[in-house]
């Protein structure tokens, strides 16, 4: 995750959501659920051994009111860490994908203190930039630790002075094992936790603008895969029809291929399904569905047929491993990715 900022650019925010019956555009950088699962049962385990018990030793996190209500693209976001007593916070965030960022320690660790009483607001009143919810929608997941001695940068192995510092979902495992190593062996019982679970939605009539689409890909260009953009499609049972909602939507990707940032660029148009069904059906599903979206941004969107290759995956990369209908709606998805 990255932060994008309205005054200053701070990189992104972010996580994914379904909505209605159309076509749902998930931003991600990562190609399956593993490095996110595989960092949240780190961040997960490490707060498994440090929660307190209450009393004075409680951390809160929050966002905005603190309701947890869905929030939209765009909408501005306020992240509020508390604790009973005295410590300094480290606070990271994960999005739907994997990518994770780090909010705290900024560079200087003593910065993030937060005293009883007085909570740490990011970003404060005198950061001169506001944060504003990013793609891609979903759930999004903020820790909190707060620790009687300060974690420095360093420990962390990071040299960077940047505000916030993000790694794509590849390199997020192995920052949380670091992370989990630190806490673990230099303040093991000094140490409490917190997490709050968040979820982004989409703008409203399309999920996203072409411009958050060109956006999102021109300023993930250093990331160790190449970034990828879902498109949730609702098709009826076996169908593999566009409805309105679903064209509307992919009418914000095809300008955004038209973009003078994007036209240069061919994409991997992969089809993918959820675990329903026998395989090889699914694999047959996956490629039809993927097709006719290739096909809607050739015919309707007037995308040169050279600069889409088509993929079918069935039910093989999962965005959610969790069997629900929310994770299965998640996993119908068309995905696109820059060929590099």
């Amino acid at each position: 995750m990255k932060t994008r900022t309205a005054r200053r650019n701070h990189g992104r925010w972010g996580a994914s959501l379904l909505v209605g019956a159309g076509l749902v555009l998930a931003m991600a950088a990562a190609a399956s659920a593993g490095p996110r699962e595989a960092t949240l049962e780190l961040l997960q385990s490490l707060a498994s051994g440090l929660e307190g018990e209450g009393g004075a030793d409680f951390v809160r996190v929050s966002v905005n009111d603190g309701s947890q209500r869905p929030l939209r693209i765009g909408e501005e976001l306020v992240y509020r860490f508390e604790a009973g007593r005295p410590g300094y916070l480290t606070a990271i965030h994960v999005d739907f994908h994997g990518a994770l960022t780090l909010l705290y320690p900024r560079a200087r660790a003593e910065d993030g203190r937060v005293d009883a009483g007085q909570p740490i607001q990011l970003p404060g009143p005198d950061d001169g930039f506001t944060l504003e919810a990013q793609p891609p929608i979903g759930r999004e997941v903020v820790y909190a630790i707060v620790t009687d001695e300060p974690i420095h940068r360093r420990d962390l192995g990071i040299r960077s002075d940047e505000m916030v510092v993000s790694f794509e979902p590849q390199q997020a495992p192995a920052f949380a094992r670091t992370l989990r190593s630190v806490v673990s062996s230099r303040v093991r019982g000094r140490a409490r936790v917190a997490r709050v679970d968040q979820q982004i939605d989409g703008r409203g009539a399309v999920l996203y603008r072409s411009a958050d689409i060109v956006q999102f890909f021109g300023e993930r260009t250093r990331s160790i895969a190449p970034p990828k953009l879902d498109l949730q499609v609702h098709f009826e049972t076996d169908s593999a029809e566009l409805d309105e909602d679903a064209r509307r939507n992919i009418d914000e990707f095809a300008a955004a291929l038209s973009d003078p940032k994007l036209r240069a660029t061919r994409f991997a148009v992969a089809g993918h399904t959820d675990e329903r069904g026998p395989d090889d059906h699914n694999l047959d599903l996956s490629r039809r569905r993927a097709a006719r979206v290739r096909d809607y941004l050739i015919e309707q969107g007037g995308i040169e047929a050279s600069r889409l290759e088509l993929e079918a995956h069935g039910e093989g990369n999962p965005l959610m491993e969790e069997v629900s209908d929310y994770a299965r709606r998640m996993n119908r998805r068309v995905e696109f990715s820059p060929i590099r």
